[in-house]
């Protein structure tokens, strides 16, 4: 492969000849994550000194890696990113180790604080909350059923209820988005994010997912729909707004 950028990982507590392989692959896998763009990203090698493995990005998806990971610790970043950063920091925390992500012989992209997180108390507050996602899993042979809902950028949340709710839910499994209601217990972690441990789905409706412009259609469609005969509908709108 040519014309690739290079990017080390250092890990300052491990080397190449003790750092074990599955500690490897699950680093790899984060780092994966946080990258994308998964088909032109290369795992090349570890190198010596501190266990540095060494990551290569085609030229092609540079400019998406980098505005991928310049989101890191922002609020704007995806929450599979978020999630990934966190989770690795935890493992470096969990090896009393930390970390550096940087251009090879260059700057560095991002720190990794792991063992030098300063971490805050855990702390769980119970409340009222609602999810929006796909139902992907409903199975269980006790009273609470697990239930499994995807949401945004692909964040599964794992959920319990009872029978006679995992039934309805089982009848849109991977159908239409619902929204669930119940109660929730969050957990801020050491690393003071707000995670949801637990959540009793006590209700929830199955949301609308037709498409705008359809709407839109079904909209004009309707008989005696005045908006069709008007010039600017727009300006009629804002003048009922008193705008």
């Amino acid at each position: 492969m040519t014309d690739l950028i290079h990017y080390d990982f250092r890990i300052d507590v491990w080397r190449p000849e003790t750092l074990p392989m599955v500690k490897l692959a699950k680093y790899l896998a984060k780092l994966s994550v946080m990258f994308g763009e998964e088909s032109q990203v290369h795992f090349l090698k570890v190198r010596t000194g501190s266990a540095i493995p060494e990551i290569a990005v085609e030229h092609e998806a540079a400019p998406k890696v980098t505005a991928r990971l310049r989101l890191v610790g922002t609020l704007d970043a995806p929450p599979d990113l978020e999630k990934a950063n966190l989770e690795k920091n935890r493992m470096l925390r969990e090896d009393n180790a930390s970390a550096t992500l940087r251009i090879k012989n260059g700057g560095i992209v991002l720190n990794f604080p792991g063992k030098k997180t300063p971490l805050a108390e855990e702390m769980v507050v119970h409340e009222q909350g609602e999810l929006d996602g796909i139902v992907i899993r409903v199975g269980g042979k006790y009273d609470s059923v697990p239930v499994w809902i995807e949401g945004e950028g692909k964040t599964i949340y794992r959920c319990q209820t009872t029978r006679d709710i995992a039934r309805q839910l089982a009848t849109v499994l991977f159908d239409k988005p619902v929204r669930v209601a119940g109660n929730v217990k969050w957990c801020r972690t050491p690393e003071r994010k707000w995670e949801i441990e637990q959540f009793d789905i006590k209700s929830f409706v199955i949301l609308d997912d037709t498409q705008l412009d359809q709407l839109i259609n079904e909209l004009r469609a309707v008989e005696g729909n005045p908006w069709n005969d008007m010039e600017d509908p727009q300006a009629e709108l804002r003048k009922l707004r008193g705008n």
